[in-house]
């Protein structure tokens, strides 16, 4: 029987040489040890996301299995069951339906001019002459600042709110930390941001007219939505958010600092700028590994699926997919070819995919002019052992003085 170790150092420095395997030996794969199902290549990842009716994102069971015994986890269960990327079928297209208006690509662009002051705002306190702590400065800060005021909390809770979505999330992801500390945090932050939610929701700050929270606010008193919806949703916006952009900026960072070529390319022609975060995003997609549930008894490519078995849709293979991609392990931000799967693909598509990608190229126009003799000084990269998401653990950067 094939075999392949997700886990250990080795792996978290470097994953593709195993996802390159995968893909390559065995692109349906059942693991022994917790008989999940992944599936690596573009072909087949993609036919999953599209096949809602055969994969079910109902994944709160699986989620809260990671509980330990003894620990009431009611408040999980609720945050987790009422969640967009939880739900299926009518239930889901209602939820997206309350959701979406704040995140169409029309709407999204209405942001951009909000979106580059907070960026500017940060990027004006930074003392360039020492080394940049890229994430505590930037990359972890201004995504939550941006979705904060796009769902229209007020800029003195930012912080708290950034430390209970961090701590929900932290439990969420796979981690090497005590589950049961994690665990204990996660229902701690989960009932405490519950509480500021509602509040909020019932006392809505005096400058959030036209933002989501209003209008989830007027959702909810015409009966279209119930409270449980609406704070579950509020909380997984701001995880999703700050997790997926704080590491696309990232990563786009190392890349573009690892790559000189691709570097003086964009410096040469910064219109390649969206092109750029595509590319990026194919190469060290913020989410490696998303999941769905066999909604039945079914075959996958010759191997057999029970209902409610995990499926892991590994989409860091799929967008490195030879068959796909020439030279997919090169970057290159000229590259022409289907899209990645880097954001999902049908009914699930990310919602908050378009404001992910406003932020991460708004942030490389403005840092554009420093990157040339920019440096990663903490080289070889320490990543977070997370495999089901790709972000750094730490990114120190010296910037260059702005060029001509």
């Amino acid at each position: 029987m094939v075999d392949y170790v997700l886990h250990g150092p080795e792996y978290v420095d470097d994953p593709y040489p195993t996802y390159r395997a995968m893909g390559a030996e065995a692109p349906v794969w059942r693991q022994p040890e917790t008989d999940h199902v992944y599936v690596s290549r573009y072909a087949d990842a993609k036919s999953v996301l599209l096949d809602a009716a055969a994969f079910s994102n109902d994944r709160v069971q699986d989620r809260l299995s990671r509980v330990p015994d003894g620990i009431p986890a009611q408040c999980l269960a609720s945050i987790l069951h009422d969640r967009l990327v939880m739900t299926d079928g009518p239930r889901h297209r209602l939820l997206r339906a309350e959701l979406r208006d704040a995140f169409t690509a029309a709407q999204v662009r209405t942001y951009a001019p909000m979106i580059q002051g907070v960026i500017g705002d940060h990027l004006d306190r930074i003392d360039w002459s020492q080394p940049v702590d890229f994430l505590n400065e930037i990359g972890l800060p201004i995504p939550s600042e941006i979705i904060l005021r796009v769902l229209g909390f007020p800029p003195a809770d930012f912080a708290q709110l950034r430390q209970w979505t961090s701590d929900f999330y932290t439990w969420l992801a796979s981690s090497p930390d005590s589950i049961e500390v994690r665990t204990r945090r996660a229902i701690e932050a989960t009932t405490d941001m519950r509480d500021y939610v509602a509040d909020r929701l019932r006392h809505p700050p005096a400058d959030a007219e036209g933002s989501l929270l209003v209008e989830l606010l007027r959702d909810e008193a015409a009966g279209d939505l119930t409270d449980d919806e609406v704070v579950a949703n509020l909380i997984g916006i701001v995880n999703a958010a700050h997790e997926t952009t704080t590491s696309l900026m990232a990563n786009s960072m190392i890349l573009l600092l690892q790559h000189a070529d691709q570097l003086q390319l964009l410096l040469s022609d910064p219109s390649l700028i969206p092109a750029a975060v595509t590319e990026v995003g194919r190469l060290e997609s913020p989410s490696q590994i998303i999941s769905r549930v066999a909604a039945h008894d079914l075959d996958l490519q010759g191997i057999s699926l029970r209902a409610g078995q995990l499926v892991a849709i590994n989409l860091a293979q799929a967008n490195r997919d030879p068959d796909v991609y020439a030279e997919p392990d090169r970057m290159d931000i000229t590259r022409q070819g289907p899209v990645p799967l880097t954001f999902g693909h049908g009914e699930h598509f990310c919602v908050g995919a378009a404001l992910a990608r406003l932020e991460a190229e708004q942030l490389i126009s403005m840092l554009l002019p420093r990157l040339p003799g920019a440096r990663i000084l903490n080289e070889p990269i320490a990543w977070r052992p997370t495999p089901a998401f790709r972000c750094p653990r730490e990114l120190l950067i010296q910037f260059s003085a702005p060029c001509a």
